[in-house]
């Protein structure tokens, strides 16, 4: 056979092949006879019950397909979201009683439910509710009423879960929430770590809001935390930080309410590194002068206007004594206060007990210690001394030290005559460790003149225009040729001590005092 003629038979069978499989899909696929009148059986609508099952599924999971189950499926929408919204994460749950089969003819049906809602805490609101339903034509839908969700729910109204918070803060001297960046950062983290949680235990409630209205249903109420208010004056504490910013030596204050103690501002400057006014312990310099005259005074080697002498220089014991630059042959006490005459301090000191300073001091608070709540403190020391270290020591020098917080403390003691009790965080009061009775009332009032004369007319008259202000400065020698500079007083009811890092004398300290009160 030539090829073309076995090309011909091979194609013709593949087209018989085609046939015959065609013939066998017709007969597969064919539905009958094409003159068949067999009807498929028609879909039966969806009973009550079916009905009622299905919408409690959706009602908050898909509360569209949910509302389209009712008869006003715009309004149940709204209200199905608006529940769904309101209850949070709660899984709902809708178990329908039985029921019977409605009548061939009937139009209404109604179903009994009981809901349960497991709330975000895992407390449980259980309820009874009835679902109406109608029909159209052969649809059965539920008739809509918001009672579907709640027996008491009404239209514009929705179910509501929501945390009952606990009232408890840490609140600033103002009233208002202490936040970070108001006070150093250092303490901060102090107070807020010893006061730990303040907020209590939350409560909840679960029931029907209405715009503002709010119905509850069930809850629990919260156990109140507490509430701490931290003493800081928010308005001192930022004049206080700008009077040290200024400054380009290291700075701090520290400023007391006299009558209570309580802290009001703690500022010191990026310069001042290492330490905090709280604990930071230098030479006082003459500020302890106000510790001297008082121990002076209660001794009886002094009286506010006895003459004393006042050299330019002295040796005292084996000690030579200088003053700044100037001397008097005679002049009264309160006057050497007010100039700041360490040849009459130092002459005085070496007249006093080995304890005389000491004791005095700690009756200022200084040298005093306390355990206070939200800060660790150091005030100084000023130990018994004789010969020589007590003439130093009388004039802030020797071995005497006193950090700001300290000097503060001395500052307030003068204003208010008792005995400081330092308080940081109102309703945890100080724990005394080694206090003592305030000074006598006999030395305190000429203290109190001798300090305003200070500013008036002494070391600190460029203060002079300050109302109401009296107060000590101080040079302390610190080694190395440098010197602290310090100004300690108060204004009315605001004691303070002004420190100034190497700055040579005592001017940078009433720089910053009178930007610190103007401010």
């Amino acid at each position: 056979m030539e090829q073309k003629t076995r090309r011909w038979i091979l194609i013709s069978g593949a087209l018989a092949t085609t046939a015959v499989l065609g013939v066998a899909g017709a007969l597969l696929w064919g539905s009958g006879p094409a003159d068949s009148t067999e009807q498929q059986p028609k879909k039966q609508p969806d009973s009550p019950a079916q009905v009622a099952q299905s919408f409690v599924n959706k009602a908050f999971t898909d509360p569209t397909a949910a509302g389209r189950l009712t008869d006003a499926p715009d309004q149940a929408i709204k209200v199905l979201a608006a529940t769904k919204s309101g209850m949070e994460t709660s899984a709902y749950q809708a178990g329908l009683a039985p029921v019977q089969p409605p009548a061939a003819d009937a139009t209404t049906a109604e179903i009994a439910a009981s809901v349960t809602w497991t709330m975000p805490n895992s407390a449980l609101l259980k309820y009874d509710i009835k679902i109406p339903l109608q029909r159209t034509a052969d649809t059965w839908k539920i008739h809509w009423t918001p009672a579907v969700i709640h027996p008491q729910l009404t239209e514009g109204a929705a179910l509501v879960y929501r945390k009952a918070l606990a009232d408890g803060a840490l609140l600033g001297r103002d009233g208002k929430p202490l936040v970070q960046g108001t006070i150093p950062d250092g303490l901060y983290k102090t107070i807020t770590g010893q006061a730990g949680d303040l907020k209590g235990t939350e409560g909840w409630e679960v029931g029907i809001a209405n715009g503002t209205a709010f119905t509850q249903l069930d809850g629990k109420k919260p156990e109140p935390g507490e509430k701490i208010t931290v003493t800081i004056d928010p308005a001192r504490q930022a004049a206080a930080q700008a009077a040290v910013d200024a400054l380009p030596q290291g700075a701090a204050i520290v400023a007391v309410e006299a009558n209570t103690s309580e802290i009001l501002a703690v500022a010191q400057n990026k310069t001042l590194t290492g330490t905090n006014p709280f604990v930071g312990r230098y030479a006082p310099g003459s500020t302890l002068k106000i510790v001297t005259g008082a121990a002076a005074l209660n001794a009886g080697l002094v009286q506010p206007n006895t003459s004393v002498a006042c050299p330019a220089e002295a040796t005292i014991g084996t000690r030579r004594i200088k003053n700044a630059d100037f001397g008097y042959d005679s002049l009264p006490f309160h006057t050497a206060f007010a100039v700041s005459c360490n040849t009459t301090f130092g002459e005085l000191g070496s007249k006093l007990p080995p304890n005389a300073l000491p004791d005095m001091a700690k009756r200022f608070g200084l040298g005093a210690d306390w355990t206070i709540a939200g800060a660790d403190t150091n005030t100084g020391k000023v130990p018994p001394a004789t010969g020589d270290q007590q003439v130093e020591n009388s004039f802030g020098q020797g071995n005497v030290v006193a950090s700001p917080f300290g000097m503060a403390l001395v500052a307030a003691t003068v204003a208010s005559g008792t005995t400081p009790s330092p308080t940081l965080m109102r309703g945890k009061p100080p724990v005394p460790n080694d206090v003592a009775a305030a000074p006598p009332q006999s030395v305190l009032q000429p203290l109190r003149q001798m300090m305003r004369e200070v500013v008036t007319g002494g070391t600190a008259k460029q203060l002079a225009g300050i109302p109401g202000l009296a107060g000590k400065t101080g040079t302390a020698e610190a080694g190395g040729g440098t010197a602290h500079g310090w100004f300690v007083g108060y204004q009315n009811n605001v004691a303070f001590a002004v420190f100034v890092e190497n700055a040579g004398s005592s001017q940078s300290a009433l720089n910053a005092t009178a930007a610190f009160l103007k401010g």
